[in-house]
């Protein structure tokens, strides 16, 4: 059982950390970063450590919590940002697992540090943002809103 926090794209450089591979070749930015030193219990790689979504596209389902979005994970804190509706969630993880608690209004601060680094991570990566239909005017980065 671990309470830390790691992304799908940290398996690759742990498995080659494992397999003691340390030469490689790879045609594209490996993302990730190497979890194994969670597994030694030797260092937490998740502290203070951000994670980055970026969905901005429609991809068939309707409802609450489904469209175009990013998120950031960043310690205790998830903040989603709804480029259709600019409105923005904020979960405490290891408090409320399930996201069944939006806590935004209680932390504007937080939201606003949120919004800054994701926009900021956004642009330098060139994310992929919608537009609106009715004008075609990109949807505001969530550090815009």
């Amino acid at each position: 059982r671990c309470n830390d926090y790691l992304i799908i794209e940290d398996f690759y450089p742990s498995i080659l950390e494992m397999a003691g591979i340390d030469d490689y070749d790879v045609p594209q930015e490996i993302d990730g970063i190497s979890f194994v030193p969670l597994l030694k219990q030797t260092k937490n790689p998740s502290q203070g450590r951000s994670l980055y979504w970026n969905c901005p596209n429609i991809w068939g389902e309707k409802g609450p919590g489904i469209g175009p979005s990013c998120t950031i994970r960043k310690d205790n804190w998830k903040m989603i940002y709804f480029y259709e509706t600019g409105e923005k969630e904020l979960y405490d993880i290891p408090n409320d697992i399930e996201e069944n608690n939006n806590v935004a209004a209680l932390y504007p601060q937080i939201i606003n540090k949120l919004s800054k680094e994701l926009g900021k991570f956004l642009r330098q990566t060139n994310g992929q943002r919608p537009s609106f239909k009715k004008t075609g005017k990109p949807c505001p980065w969530p550090d815009e809103i």
